[in-house]
């Protein structure tokens, strides 16, 4: 047979592989090739053909420098394997070439090795894993900046995938804080490799950390020129540049990236940078590009962070303007109660004419300063319910309410100033139902307030109807309304309605009405007086009942007023009966017989007020009442009066009214120094004060008051609350 074609049938087939091929015999030599086999290892041909020892061909690979001796010997191993049939393994040549090889021994001892080039396959798979990584790295950042608020914890996931990543010895990120050249750029949160760490020791990272807490100013570093131009700047040697932080030029500091963080209007507001071995790997795709979302992600967590910092000082400011107002409120109302107290007392004590008989005109001047006083009180106390409801300090005292009695009784009230006007009043009432459970104080304040407005802008002559029934959410509908809240339809409704025949209000004032210190005519020529608190009062105590307002008007025919307050079972909830009051109800002030008391048991009652005219106010009438009266100005003279060792108990009055704003000493104070001493405990006191906001009965009351009486001074019930207090410590 011709050996001759069929060597060439072989080498033609041979040459048809993809793969290189190489067989070994026996002896170990290389005996059969293909012209691949030479292209992966930069060998010559001749040299393959002829038919070289394993020695000599591992010789030669390894002085081509494509493997190493550890390859070099594998092949060694796999060649003069004969127990083992077949075997495969993975070489990553120095060129970058990846193969795949299988070892085949053939029935005559030879060994076949099949040499697959796997690069392509290789690297897409590993371009596939880092993009598998770097996906789940975006996912994972962005899903903890929807479910974290803590820009720390962002800031750390970062770090922690980047440095490791890019093989990094250190990244940080800084945010960017003040204004101009005072800005600085403090650090949130870096990450150091323990590799460097290790490498460099302790006290060099220490130096490095202290100048990261401190912040880097405006200025230095290279990271500024990144903030101004909002473009990443790459350094090849960090150590050696002239603009680099003398703190940070370390052996161990090479090249560096810089990466600005933007915010969403394009502001730099924070800095990425870190530390890397492979720059070039550092600025190709897709680590710019997983580095440019990274940025991003920091921005929009930067942002939140900063816009939740400012919205808690936003709210600690508004909680500070709260207090303020309210202790401006407590102290103004003191401030204007007490003349006022002074004003409406002395009027009152004059009208009596105790002192003396007054003439007519005399009485109609007394008349008017009372009616002024007490015009201005009414004034006070709208301020003060509207700051206290907007405050949230008012709570509801719900009870059940016979709403005919509480119509008629507020309709008699305005009957005087009606008939002044010569208005015509009315009141139309659904008998479908008679109780509804509402806070009766506020309601008669909405009824009162309601009446007060359609009396004062109804001209001579007029009619005005109150009128209250049940209605359902559906006709609310109809009117216009100050707010755009949402009404169920089907819930039913108390509707108290004031109707008149007034001067009516244009409909583009209308979005005037219910705001505080708001008047459809402001102008300086305007001829009804008041502070434009009324109708907004109205509307803040409809709404804490859980209800609106609503109207309807027509120039020079009369306006419609209504106010819906819900009749659902959500009133259940709420507690129907508040605290009792410590006072029985006043009885009627009585002037005692001093005929029918001894001198020595007539009772002794210690005023301590610092006001003058309250004192002679006071005074005068306790004393006009036949009750003996000593008095002290000042809360520092009665706390030495508790612990002087002169008081006994036949020397204890039988009554304290006390005043709770005083110079030097406080009442609460000395309520609570009363009432913890064995002598004085058994006095009754009680808290004459301007103090008139939620809460201030309660804390006088706690501190030891029997009573408590708030000024302008209802003084016949001062008589009454006196006079049961002392019958009570008799007893």
């Amino acid at each position: 047979m011709d050996v001759h074609p069929l060597r060439e049938e072989q080498e033609l087939i041979l040459n048809q592989i993809d793969n290189a091929i190489a067989l070994f015999n026996a002896s170990h030599h290389l005996v059969l090739l293909n012209p691949k086999l030479a292209t992966i290892w930069g060998l010559s041909a001749d040299f393959l053909s002829q038919n070289p020892s394993l020695e000599t061909l591992c010789s030669k690979i390894a002085a081509q420098g494509y493997w190493n001796q550890q390859q070099c010997q594998l092949l060694h191993d796999c060649v003069q394997q004969i127990e083992i049939p077949n075997l495969s393994f993975c070489i990553e040549q120095s060129n970058g070439i990846y193969l795949e090889v299988e070892s085949l021994l053939t029935p005559q001892g030879c060994r076949l090795f099949t040499f697959r080039d796997v690069t392509s396959y290789r690297h897409s798979q590993k371009d596939l894993n880092t993009e598998v990584k770097r996906l789940r790295f975006l996912l994972g950042l962005n899903e903890r900046l929807q479910d974290s608020d803590n820009l720390q914890e962002v800031a750390q996931f970062a770090l922690n995938y980047l440095v490791s990543i890019m093989n990094a010895a250190f990244g940080d990120v800084k945010v960017i804080s003040g204004e101009g050249k005072n800005r600085q750029a403090g650090t949130i949160m870096n990450q150091i490799s323990g590799q460097f760490i290790a490498t460099y020791g302790e006290p060099v990272i220490a130096s490095m950390q202290e100048l990261l807490d401190q912040g880097i100013p405006y200025g230095q570093g290279l990271l500024w020129d990144v903030v101004e131009t909002g473009q990443p700047v790459f350094v090849e040697n960090y150590a050696q540049h002239p603009q680099s932080v003398p703190s940070f030029r370390h052996p161990g500091v090479g090249q560096l990236g810089i990466f600005p963080i933007p915010a969403t209007n394009g502001n730099i507001i924070g800095i990425l940078t870190l530390e890397s071995r492979d720059l070039e790997r550092l600025q190709q795709y897709p680590q710019r590009d997983m580095l440019d979302a990274a940025c991003r992600t920091l921005g929009a967590a930067i942002e939140r962070a900063q816009a939740q910092a400012r919205l808690r000082q936003i709210n600690e400011d508004l909680e500070r303007a709260s207090q303020l107002k309210s202790e401006f409120l407590a102290s103004m109302s003191h401030e204007l109660r007490t003349p006022l107290n002074s004003i409406l007392g002395f009027s009152d004590l004059l009208k009596r004419q105790i002192g003396g008989t007054l003439n007519e005109r005399q009485l109609d001047h007394i008349q008017l300063i009372e009616k002024s006083g007490q015009h201005l009180l009414q004034l006070i106390n709208d301020i003060l319910d509207l700051s206290k409801i907007e405050a949230g300090k008012t709570e509801l005292d719900l009870t059940i309410v016979d709403v005919h009695r509480l119509c008629s009784e507020c309709l008699k009230m305005m009957q005087p100033r009606a008939e002044k006007k010569r208005l015509a009043m009315s009141l139309e009432l659904d008998y479908r139902f008679n109780q509804a459970f509402l806070d009766e104080r506020r309601v008669r304040q909405i009824i009162i307030n309601l009446l007060s407005n359609a009396v004062k802008f109804t001209p001579e002559a007029g009619s005005i109807k109150l009128s209250g029934f049940l209605a359902y959410g559906s006709q609310i509908t109809q009117d216009y309304r100050p707010d755009c809240s949402p009404v169920n339809s089907s819930t039913p409704y108390l509707c108290l309605e004031v109707k008149d025949s007034g001067i009516g209000i244009p409909e583009h004032r209308w979005h005037l009405l219910f705001r505080p210190f708001q008047q459809v005519d402001a102008s300086l020529t305007r001829r009804h007086e008041g502070t434009g608190l009324g109708l907004a009062l109205v509307k803040r105590l409809a709404e804490l009942h859980g209800g609106t307002v609503s109207m309807s008007s027509t120039v020079n025919l009369g306006s419609v007023f209504r106010v819906w307050l819900p009749l659902t079972e959500m009133r259940q909830e709420l507690s129907l009966n508040r605290q009792s009051s410590v006072l029985s109800s006043p009885e009627p002030s009585n002037t005692s017989d001093p005929s029918t008391v001894h001198s020595n048991l007539i009772p002794r009652i210690l005023v301590v007020e610092d006001q003058p005219f309250n004192q002679l106010l006071v005074s005068e009438l306790l004393e006009l009442e036949g009750y003996r009266i000593e008095l002290m100005s000042d809360g520092q003279t009665m706390l030495e009066a508790i612990h002087s060792p002169l008081v006994t108990e036949k020397s204890l009055p039988n009554l304290i009214l006390m005043d709770v704003q005083l110079p030097e000493v406080d009442g609460f104070k000395l309520m609570r120094q009363l009432k913890d001493h064995p002598l004085w405990k058994s006095v009754p006191i009680i808290a004459l004060t301007a103090m008139a906001m939620s809460g201030d009965r309660e804390r006088c009351l706690q501190a030891g008051a029997s009573a408590y009486l708030s000024k302008p001074l209802d003084l016949d019930l001062m008589l009454s609350v006196v006079k049961s207090l002392l019958k009570s410590s008799e007893s």
